[in-house]
């Protein structure tokens, strides 16, 4: 599979909170795979996320477990909206915070500041690259590691699930070059892409073609798949009655969440996060109407309304009654190129 079809821009993505988890893949056995410390340090890459065919995203680390030796330089390759925090457990990425004598959902500063600095050294303990710029998504961040052999483990706080782990092994024991490490990381993406490739036929071979009860139903993306997902919607162009319902549904093995916007959707208008200046120090990052919503779950909308769903975990389903004639025109602004239409008759 092309490599540059995987690594396609990604536009500004959102916080989510969803479950936990932890693998490793081996490592290629081809001849002369192996290299001790000579004396010269190397350079690993790391692909955060990738990209695939029919919208594929993976939420992965590739190579997911990598061994270096002390003083090896990590350079990560962010396809997305990913930061890399050192540590043994998660941190929320939103959080829930006391303002003005309010409780007000807020960016976690853990996640979203950085306490890394691109190109300079990992020493140990809790560490954070923060996330990149908006304008600058897809983009490296480097690090040196400098620290004592061990295990360490690393995670996206954006997306959860996103895990790595990084060895650190003594000097005179042999590891795979860095050419092996790359192909090693094109394997594990293809191993994630392939499926959710197929996860998106077979949801378009049997997409709905007409509204049951009443209710026309969408799948939101695809599940099933492990860290991969068809970003799409399996019935892109639905037609339904003036009265009727379209029910859409994130399903519960999705690795990623959704929104349901009506389009165009301008995110300065309805921002995800909104940033509160603090005097001398950083920013309040509140939520914003783009991630909590400006639309209730079940609401009615008539032609040339708006409509905002607010984050839709995995597992969670978000319903609209479309009460005029009309087309209506919606995406999930956090994922370029999924989009719909319903058609009101």
């Amino acid at each position: 599979m092309n490599r540059a079809t995987r690594q396609r821009l990604v536009k500004l993505g959102t916080v989510a909170v969803m479950a936990v988890g932890v693998f490793t893949a081996g490592i290629l056995n081809r001849p002369n795979r192996t290299l001790a410390h000579g004396g010269e340090n190397n350079t690993y890459m790391i692909q955060a996320g990738g990209f695939g065919e029919a919208n594929v995203e993976v939420l992965a680390f590739s190579p997911t477990y990598l061994q270096v030796h002390r003083g090896d330089t990590v350079m990560w390759h962010i396809t997305s909206l990913h930061n890399m925090r050192f540590g043994e457990n998660e941190a929320p990425a939103l959080i829930v915070e006391e303002l003005n004598g309010t409780p007000t959902l807020v960016g976690n500063p853990q996640v979203f500041f950085p306490t890394l600095q691109n190109g300079g050294a990992y020493t140990g303990g809790e560490a954070n690259t923060g996330l990149p710029p908006t304008d600058a998504l897809k983009s490296t961040f480097t690090l040196v590691m400098d620290v004592e052999p061990g295990l360490y483990t690393y995670r996206c706080d954006i997306h959860g699930g996103m895990t790595g782990i990084i060895e650190v092994v003594a000097d005179e024991e042999a590891i795979p070059t860095p050419i092996e490490v790359a192909a090693q990381a094109d394997k594990e993406l293809d191993d994630q892409i392939n499926p959710a490739i197929g996860a998106y036929f077979a949801a378009a071979a049997t997409a709905p073609t007409e509204a049951v009860d009443g209710v026309f139903t969408i799948t939101a993306g695809t599940g099933g798949t492990g860290r991969a997902s068809s970003l799409t919607f399996n019935a892109p162009l639905a037609f339904i009655n003036a009265g009727e319902q379209v029910k859409w549904v994130v399903p519960a093995d999705s690795p990623t969440a959704h929104f349901i916007n009506a389009a165009p959707y301008d995110p300065v208008a309805v921002a995800d996060i909104i940033p509160q200046p603090n005097e001398g120090g950083a920013p309040t990052l509140l939520a914003g109407p783009g991630f909590l919503g400006t639309t209730a779950d079940g609401a009615t909308v008539a032609a040339g309304e708006s409509f905002n769903s607010g984050f839709l975990a995995p597992g969670q389903s978000y319903s609209l009654t479309f009460a005029e004639a009309g087309v209506y025109a919606y995406l999930c602004h956090v994922h370029p190129g999924m989009s719909g239409v319903v058609i009101v008759q």
